[in-house]
C-alpha cells in the first residue's frame, strides 16, 4: 500500500510538472510579487487569497465551494492545475493573479469570465500599461489585452468632436452667436426651429449643462458631460430615452437609464426659451406642447 501511495504521489507531481510547461509563459513569471484573489461571478464579489491551492484544499468544506467538495477532498498541493481548473469550473470562480504591470485572469468558457471592472478600478489596473492575460481554462486557450479594454462605459470614437463640446461646455454661461447651430452627433427625438430635426441646438444642451448635475464617471469619479438628451425613435413603433454622458479624462461614454419621463426632463431642465418646437414623428414634424403637471407620463416602450 505504501508504495502505491507514493508512486501515487510521484505521477501527479509528474503530470504537474508537465503542465506547467503547457501553460503560458506569462504563468511563469515569478520573480515579481505576487497577489491572489478569486472573484465570484454570480455576485461580483472578491476576496484575496494567500496560495489558491492550498486556499481551496483547505476550504473544501465551505459553502462557497460546495460544487466542488466531492472532488476537492481526493485531491492535494502536488496536483495544482487540477485544482485550479476543478474550482474554477464547477464553483463559477474567476482567479486573479495580479503582478505589477500584469494581471492573469483564469475564467471557465466564454460565458464564465466575471465582471471584472470593479476589481480592476478597485487596484488601478484598467490602464493600458497593464497587460491583461486571459486564460480559458475549458479549452485552454490565452487572450491578451490591454487593461483600458476593461474600463466602464464605451470607447469614444477616435474622430468624436470633443474639442467642440469641450469648448462649449466651458463657455455655458456665455450666448455665443452659433449657439444655434447643431451639435454633432445628437440624436434627440425633437426639432427646433432652423435647426436639423433630431439634432440637438448647442443653446439648448448649454442651458441644460448650467440646470443639471453631471454623473459621475465610473472610472474617474469627476464629473461628466452631457452629449445627449432626447427622445427618438427605435423602429417603426417605439421610442426610447437617449442621455448620454462623456468623460473628458478616460474618453468613455455613459448612458443614463433613470429618465422615465423625458418631456417632463425637458420642461424641468431646460429654459422655456430652449424648448423644442416639434417632436419628431418618424421623418415628420410634430407641433411639440410641454406637458403640465397633470400629464400623466408620456415615456411608452
Amino acid at each position: 500500500m505504501s508504495n502505491q501511495s507514493s508512486r501515487r504521489s510521484f505521477l501527479k507531481t509528474a503530470v504537474g510538472a508537465v503542465a506547467s510547461f503547457c501553460l503560458p509563459r506569462v504563468l511563469l513569471a515569478r520573480g515579481s510579487p505576487t497577489s491572489s484573489w478569486f472573484l465570484d461571478t454570480l455576485t461580483g464579489e472578491f476576496w484575496p487569497v494567500g496560495d489558491p491551492v492550498s486556499w481551496s484544499l483547505a476550504n473544501a468544506q465551505k459553502p462557497i465551494l460546495a460544487c466542488a467538495r466531492e472532488r476537492l477532498v481526493t485531491l492535494d498541493a502536488a496536483d495544482p492545475q487540477r485544482v485550479i481548473r476543478l474550482v474554477v469550473r464547477r464553483c463559477k470562480l474567476n482567479l486573479i493573479e495580479s503582478s505589477p504591470g500584469r494581471v492573469v485572469v483564469h475564467h471557465w468558457g466564454q460565458q464564465g469570465r466575471g465582471d471584472l471592472r470593479p476589481f480592476f478600478k478597485q487596484h488601478d489596473l484598467a490602464q493600458k500599461k497593464v497587460e491583461i492575460v486571459l486564460i480559458e481554462r475549458k479549452r485552454e486557450i490565452t487572450t491578451i489585452q490591454p487593461g483600458e479594454d476593461f474600463l466602464f462605459g464605451e470607447r469614444l470614437h477616435p474622430f468624436w468632436p470633443w474639442k467642440a463640446f469641450w469648448k462649449k461646455w466651458q463657455r455655458r454661461h456665455q450666448e455665443e452667436r452659433d449657439d444655434w447651430t447643431e451639435a454633432p452627433g445628437t440624436l434627440s427625438g425633437y426639432a427646433w426651429d432652423g435647426v436639423e430635426p433630431n439634432l440637438i441646438p448647442w443653446s439648448a444642451l448649454k442651458s441644460a449643462w448650467r440646470r443639471t448635475t453631471p454623473l459621475l464617471c465610473l472610472n474617474c469619479d469627476q464629473p461628466t458631460i452631457m452629449t445627449n438628451f432626447g427622445f427618438p425613435w427605435h423602429g417603426m413603433f417605439n421610442r426610447y430615452a437617449r442621455f448620454v454622458y462623456v468623460c473628458r479624462q478616460c474618453r468613455r461614454s455613459f448612458e443614463d437609464d433613470s429618465v422615465k419621463d423625458v418631456p417632463e426632463w425637458l420642461v424641468m431642465n431646460l429654459d422655456a426659451e430652449v424648448w423644442p418646437k416639434f417632436e419628431m414623428v418618424w421623418d415628420r414634424k410634430v407641433k411639440w406642447t410641454p406637458p403640465t403637471k397633470d400629464d400623466s407620463p408620456r415615456l411608452t416602450s
